[in-house]
């Protein structure tokens, strides 16, 4: 399993009072979700990790390995993005240009990339839109487009921004499969996500940012058994939580499932 670790790092933007410090974070788990209020600091990681930002000071290390020693071919084989907005990452003629184009930065077959580029647009149902403009696509359509651009290369760890944002039901049932089944192939899955909800259902593991810092990192059950610090970092709790508590019932849940298994016991 992939492991993450930040030492010493730090990232200040330009004429921004914000400011990035994280003394020592290792993200090792499989299903990852990176949880905060807007301007906690996951997407500048994000940014970090993928080389779009330079930390001021610091290290980064995957699996012992020095990010900042890879080549930009080794990096992306290593760590994959989608973004919060597809239309930011999307801008080839059509949506199997648009595979076709990631795997090229990677690899030389054309015979080997266009059949990578088919499968990959199988896997997230858009075969049939394969010769169609990105920008004919609708908007869910496209974020499963964004996410076929990344499982075409399959590299060790996904990074994927909110990306249930925008989706209809459909493709939220299939991007949820895709998380598990790359989680279960060894592959590391880290979504930013302001889907309470989703998270503590699906994710093994939480890791709560606030001011540019990590102040929480654990199981869903263990962060949303503690309700000062879900108050302190300025989150809500899953909707079953609050309908108990209205309820008289104030222990933890992490889904309706999990309500139901707990009461049936």
């Amino acid at each position: 399993m992939p492991q993450i670790e930040l030492t010493q790092l730090q990232y200040t933007y330009p004429q921004q009072s914000f400011r990035l410090a994280i003394h020592h974070q290792v993200l090792s788990d499989s299903l990852i979700a990176l949880v905060g209020q807007n301007g906690a600091g996951k997407s500048t990681i994000f940014k970090l990790l993928t080389g779009l930002l330079t930390a001021d000071s610091g290290s980064i290390k995957i699996n012992h390995q020095e990010l900042s020693d890879l080549t930009p071919k080794q990096r992306l084989k290593l760590i994959g993005i989608t973004f919060q907005n597809p239309d930011d990452q999307l801008f080839n003629a059509t949506a199997q240009k648009e595979v076709e184009w990631s795997l090229s930065q990677v690899m030389a077959n054309k015979q080997q990339i266009t059949l990578k580029a088919k499968a990959a647009l199988a896997k997230v149902g858009l075969e049939q839109q394969a010769g169609e403009n990105p920008y004919d696509l609708s908007l869910s359509e496209r974020k499963r487009l964004t996410v076929a651009t990344v499982l075409a290369v399959d590299p060790l760890v996904y990074l994927f921004d909110e990306p249930l944002m925008s989706l209809d039901w459909y493709s939220k049932q299939m991007m949820t499969k895709i998380f598990h089944q790359l989680a279960a192939s060894g592959h590391q899955i880290i979504t930013i996500t302001h889907d309470m909800d989703w998270a503590a259902a699906e994710f093994e593991s939480l890791s709560v940012m606030a001011n540019g810092h990590f102040k929480f990192s654990g199981t869903p059950k263990a962060f949303f058994s503690n309700r000062s610090l879900i108050q302190e970092v300025g989150l809500l709790p899953p909707k079953i939580m609050t309908i108990a508590e209205k309820l008289g019932d104030s222990r933890p849940y992490l889904s309706v499932e999990d309500y139901y298994r707990q009461h049936s016991k």
